[in-house]
């Protein structure tokens, strides 16, 4: 049996299966989650059973990588809308959480290395501590010194006291948000939703009376070559015949045609063609139908339209293209991506020979490339370990957390690793994404489980308290911000205030009120402004206790 529970496997997964249904029961309608999965390891901790510091690393990144990838394809667009506003979330917060780390350390008479530690571990963020130990290695000397050792273990227990408080904390207060601001999270994500159709609006189709003699007689690809309006022309009625639209169709008088595109363009198609119409554009002979074309041969991934020239080649309009629930107009430089879906308009002939050239490939759809996935997560492993050097010759890290985070972010904005596109299926970063985090939060709870009742001998409940102290000023001033300065949407500030505390099961939690992709969206768009902070700031609160 000692073999058994000395076997690092087995103490892992009986750590997330044991976590993972004791974070299932829910009191008033709140659950622990993920958080359920750090209480059980802190129980293992405790009787030695460990999970090792590479497994946990592993955890962490897995969990960073996938959220940086499904968060990146809106986080740059996001980031030009309201860039000083995470910087005031994220660096306010945290800049908080630090006096109040510094004022507690001379109120209780804690050291710096305990107030250090302490910050981190209130705030959740690991790659801070390693910060925080480095300052300290560099002030004391000697690395391999009494002095040295006995420095480097205060500030990690200050660590292991204050980490514990901060992520049951951040859990519980993402679920009781809804009932807290009196929003349901159906509603946000719907009001998230429509904020981001402002931006993207979505596409509607109308009918048109050909009245303007200029345009009678020209064909459709004449009128197209004027750039006047980027609807997309889709069915004409002619003499109460229904055609599909191509380039060699011509326009007449009295002629009735439809288009899609958004109300702006559909307004500037208005003005060129004549009259708004309301007329039935089906085509009662079947001759002519609409369908949904799913995108997945190789060969035509990363190709414009302009390049595959289907209108051309195949005399069948795309009129619409759905991408990551988001619609988009069908331009001629968009280029395609795996799991595309294109609304397209034609004879049935026509558009069963452009789908065999998209693809009928749906199984390719469910395959990951480990090369470029894994590629993604070297390179922000390197990324990570570049050095950054602050006032004063203090060298800092972004970790391999932070790191793959950056890369995945970038990842998932273009989508490639020079010529290598990476595409990874929404159910294996949903996958990567929990895996990663019961993982990481098995290793962590094993850790702080070793130590968490020496702490609680050796210090007493002060240094909790103090811990407990600077996560509620962390988080206080973060809702302050989030939702009574910057009123954001319920769901992305839940997202956000996880990434002020850096706190993935926050986030894990967020992600649970509801299906949205607000949470995420939110989550990242913070993290990386709290995350340098957090590495600056801890070295910093250990540096000001010092002198």
């Amino acid at each position: 049996m000692s073999q058994l529970f000395s076997s690092q496997f087995f103490t892992l997964f009986a750590i997330i299966a044991l976590g993972v249904t004791l974070g299932s029961f829910r009191l008033g309608g709140i659950a622990l989650g993920s958080a359920g999965v750090f209480f059980v390891a802190l129980v293992f901790g405790h009787f030695k059973c460990t999970v090792s510091h590479e497994l946990t690393e592993l955890g962490l990144v897995l969990f960073v990588y996938a959220v940086g990838l499904q968060a990146g394809p809106r986080f740059f667009s996001v980031l030009r809308r309201r860039g000083a506003a995470f910087l005031a979330v994220g660096l306010g917060s945290t800049a908080v959480g630090a006096l109040a780390a510094i004022g507690l350390a001379k109120w209780f008479g804690l050291s710096a290395n305990l107030a250090a530690g302490l910050y981190s571990g209130a705030t959740t963020c690991t790659p801070g501590l390693a910060a925080a130990l480095e300052a300290v290695r560099r002030v004391t000397g000697d690395p391999g010194s009494a002095e040295t050792i006995e420095a480097v273990n205060a500030t990690s227990v200050g660590y292991g006291a204050a980490y514990p408080f901060s992520v049951v904390c951040v859990v519980l207060l993402v679920q009781l948000l809804p009932r807290l601001l009196r929003t349901p999270a159906k509603t946000a994500a719907a009001a998230f939703r429509a904020e981001e159709e402002t931006h993207t609006p979505p596409l509607d189709e109308c009918a048109f009376r050909v009245t303007n003699r200029n345009c009678a007689g020209r064909t459709v690809e004449e009128l197209q070559a004027l750039h006047l309006s980027n609807a997309v022309l889709c069915r004409i009625k002619h003499e109460g015949e229904i055609y599909p639209v191509k380039p060699e169709t011509t326009l007449r008088l009295g002629d009735t045609v439809l288009a899609v595109g958004t109300p702006e363009e559909l307004a500037k198609l208005e003005a060129v063609l004549g009259d708004v119409v309301v007329e039935p554009m089906q085509d009662p002979s079947g001759k002519v139908t609409s369908e949904l074309l799913l995108v997945s041969r190789k060969d035509v991934v990363g190709k414009s339209f302009r390049e595959l020239c289907i209108w051309e080649r195949f005399g069948v309009v795309v009129t619409r293209l759905r991408r990551e629930n988001v619609e988009l107009t069908p331009r001629g430089d968009v280029r395609l991506e795996p799991g595309d879906v294109l609304r397209v308009v034609g004879t049935r002939r026509d558009i069963r020979a452009l789908a065999d050239a998209l693809g009928r490939e749906e199984r390719r759809l469910a395959e990951t490339s480990f090369v470029p996935f894994a590629a993604g997560i070297a390179l922000g492993a390197a990324v990570g370990q570049i050095p950054i050097t602050l006032p004063g010759g203090l060298e800092v890290r972004l970790g391999m957390g932070g790191g793959a985070f950056l890369v995945a972010l970038l990842l998932g904005h273009l989508g490639t690793i020079g010529p290598v596109r990476v595409y990874v299926p929404n159910a294996a970063k949903y996958f990567a994404r929990e895996l990663g985090l019961v993982i990481f939060l098995a290793g962590a709870g094993a850790g702080a489980g070793q130590r968490f009742v020496p702490i609680l001998r050796e210090a007493g409940g002060q240094l909790i308290m103090a811990g407990a102290l600077v996560t509620l000023a962390t988080v206080v001033t973060a809702l302050f911000i989030i939702y009574a300065l910057c009123r954001w949407n319920l769901l992305y500030g839940a997202g956000a205030l996880s990434a002020c505390m850096t706190n993935p099961p926050g986030l894990a939690a967020a992600t649970a009120l509801t299906d949205s992709d607000a949470a995420p969206v939110g989550f990242a768009s913070v993290y990386p402004v709290a995350l340098i902070a957090k590495i600056l700031f801890a070295p910093l609160v250990y540096l000001l206790l010092r002198m």
